[in-house]
């Protein structure tokens, strides 16, 4: 067959279309990487349905999709870490601190400045999308909720501030597989090319300053202004037919009992994650850089040939040996409760894993779709 024309972007319209109407993403990711298979196998039911689950376990084979996989999972121990070491609460403490200030200074202030608070924090978050997303969501749950705001605002502000800074700030897996690309075009400072595009980036720029105008004109629209509404009216912070994909466990965690709340012992594991994330970079695409005029020109060089999904991973694993440590040095955690937490860490994310897993296989049909 001379290529299956229409045929190769059918399998993920019909898992969108799925996605918007069912509101199962999973079954709609599974139904659109079966249909893929079974059109490559000429319509072989049989067959196509044996490739599909070869196609699953084929995902496997691609280093990068595994490391995805695997800090997807592990970012789920960071967050209950965080919690159970009772470093959301002191964090959340300092937050309620700030909003007693402004309350004070104008009723209904606090709720601009804690979603101002969200979108800075999902902008310095830049390791990776989910992460950040993930991470601003555990953070500032509990106080949105105390202000009776929507959990669709937190939802948009944790998305629309992580995802761009992700493409914006080039210490990431999307800046390196940026720079990867700008590599094959010919470029020879990929990292000085990607810094000096940054204020042609329209789309996330323009992201991030649409949320800001949100937030502090107050004026929302649309779903959004709806879900206002309803949380103004009824007190609902969700609507009744939203199917959350991440666990309120992992996202509310129990913290240690008998323990003193202490921000820092969230905020040094985050923040060795982000800055793991440039020297990880420099560090896997180091050996990589053939030519340089100088250390500053190596160091450009090594960032935009590393390894994105291995950086991210690095930069995960680091964060939760730091937070042993520290949790270790101060008798708040003893080993066994560690382990316990990264098992339940990582079986709290599964769901999110196994997401990463269809889209991966989906990503992997739909390419071969295009090139047969």
């Amino acid at each position: 067959m001379d290529g299956y024309g229409f045929l190769s972007i059918l399998p993920p319209i019909i898992a969108i279309v799925l996605a918007l109407r069912t509101k199962q993403v999973y079954i709609a990711l599974l139904f659109g990487i079966w249909f893929s298979w079974i059109i490559i196998n000429d319509w072989n039911f049989l067959k196509g349905s044996l490739a599909a689950i070869e196609g699953l376990v084929n995902v496997f084979k691609s280093e990068g999709n595994t490391r995805t996989i695997m800090f997807s999972a592990l970012v789920g121990a960071l967050l209950l870490f965080i919690q159970y070491s009772r470093g959301v609460e002191g964090f959340i403490n300092q937050i309620n601190k700030l909003i007693s200030y402004f309350e004070k200074k104008q009723k209904g202030y606090s709720r601009v400045v804690v979603q101002l608070l969200a979108l800075i924090t999902g902008l310095l978050l830049f390791v990776e999308t989910s992460i950040s997303s993930l991470t601003v969501g555990t953070l500032y749950r509990p106080i949105f909720d105390k202000l009776k705001i929507p959990r669709e605002k937190l939802a948009y502000i944790a998305d629309s501030s992580s995802a761009p800074s992700s493409i914006i700030i080039p210490f990431n897996a999307w800046g390196a597989f940026i720079m990867g690309l700008l590599i094959t075009q010919g470029i020879d400072n990929p990292f000085s090319m990607l810094l000096s595009s940054i204020k042609y980036n329209f789309y996330p720029l323009l992201a991030i300053l649409i949320v800001f105008l949100i937030i502090v004109t107050k004026k929302d629209f649309g779903p959004m202004a709806k879900a206002e509404k309803r949380t103004k009216e009824t007190g609902k912070l969700l609507s009744d037919n939203a199917k959350p994909m991440i666990s309120e466990t992992i996202t509310s965690y129990k913290p240690k009992e008998g323990i003193k709340a202490k921000s820092y012992n969230m905020v040094v594991p985050l923040l060795t994650m982000v800055l793991m994330m440039p020297v990880n970079l420099a560090y896997t695409g180091w050996a990589k850089v053939e030519s340089y005029s100088s250390f500053s020109d190596h160091l450009s060089q090594a960032i935009g040939k590393g390894s994105g999904s291995s950086s991210v991973l690095y930069a995960v694993i680091a964060s939760l040996l730091v937070a042993m440590v520290l949790y270790r040095t101060q008798g708040i955690m003893r080993t066994k409760e560690m382990v316990d937490l990264v098992l339940k860490g990582i079986s709290e994310l599964m769901p999110l894993a196994l997401l990463m897993l269809l889209a991966f296989a989906i990503s992997d049909a739909c390419t071969l779709l295009m090139m047969i």
